[in-house]
């Protein structure tokens, strides 16, 4: 697999109207590779399962379950809780010493990930304090990174310092408004994402829900506005995680800093059309080619002073 990404969770969702989705296939990492999908189909999911894992739940991604490590702990399992303001709260359903373990990047990621034959690696980072290292090891190894914080207004400064940390070993960093504010505290988008480029990636793309995106690339000092595309939201698991991982498959595989950009605006919108991850086939793979290329033309260069 080329593309790839880390972590598989199972969800019990419960939406604000009493409504339950009960063993949807979930994971930052699950739906990042859902948004490699629609422009890459040589994409997998790297993760640790238990033996309770089905692997029949990856047929309709139609992605590669070969980088799949299965332990003696539980699959991780959470209840993923609803409010009607889309704020969403995780509870793992196994025990927080299995939760940990399985979700943690582990130490021989990069020769897992050189075994699996990735070649371009998502991740998501809470700001632990090995992760820079490990992130240089995979760099080092010659595989192309994207990260993506999970980093909230009020933690610690020490772990959004660790996240800022590992910029100097990443090509591409997508944090959404909540991330930024915690990373830099109150500073305008644009300046936010130079700040952020110049402690070395090649691409910075702020997620900003239904407003869009800001997609700043570094060596040409470039920034794009990228509206959202139009979607039937049903479940908003996921989407940020989808286009990370659509921005990293599209920018690899053409260079082209605006269809990247649109191409990881529709792989959020897919994700937002139903419970879990979408489902693909020849028809759907079309259709998501269609709805990028509609979206191109609303694109807009913009100054990247001008929120200055």
């Amino acid at each position: 697999m080329r593309y790839a990404s880390w972590s598989i969770i199972i969800d019990d969702i419960v939406f604000p109207d009493g409504r339950t989705a009960m063993g949807v296939l979930g994971g930052g990492g699950m739906y990042a590779v859902a948004g490699m999908r629609p422009w890459s189909d040589d994409c997998g999911i790297l993760s640790n399962v238990g033996a309770d894992f089905d692997e029949a739940l990856l047929a309709g991604l139609a992605v590669s379950g070969a980088g799949l490590r299965r332990t003696a702990r539980a699959t991780p399992r959470a209840w993923q809780l609803f409010e009607w303001d889309d704020h969403r709260t995780q509870i793992p359903r196994i025990p927080l010493d299995d939760w940990q373990h399985q979700l943690a990047w582990p130490a021989d990621l990069a020769a897992w990930a050189a075994a699996s034959g990735v070649r371009a690696l998502h991740l998501c980072t809470r700001g632990l304090p090995g992760d820079p290292a490990l992130l240089a090891g995979l760099r080092a190894a010659g595989v192309v990174l994207s990260l993506e914080p999970i980093i909230e207004e009020g933690l610690d400064r020490t772990a959004a310092a660790v996240v800022l940390d590992c910029l100097q070993h990443v090509d591409i960093f997508s944090p959404g408004r909540q991330e930024l504010r915690a990373l830099l505290g109150a500073v305008a988008p644009q300046a936010g994402l130079r700040r952020l480029a110049a402690l070395g990636p090649t691409i910075i793309a702020l997620r900003q829900g239904a407003a869009g995106s800001l997609v700043y690339h570094r060596p040409s000092g470039r920034c794009v506005r990228v509206p959202a595309a139009a979607a039937r939201i049903v479940d908003v698991t996921g989407a940020g995680n989808a286009y990370s991982g659509g921005l990293l498959a599209a920018w690899c595989g053409s260079g082209d800093l605006r269809l990247a950009a649109a191409s990881a605006a529709v792989s959020a919108a897919l994700t937002l059309e139903q419970i879990g991850p979408p489902t693909f086939d020849a028809t759907t793979l079309a259709a998501a080619g269609a709805r990028r290329d509609d979206l191109l033309p609303h694109l807009t260069e913009v100054d990247g002073h001008d929120d200055e």
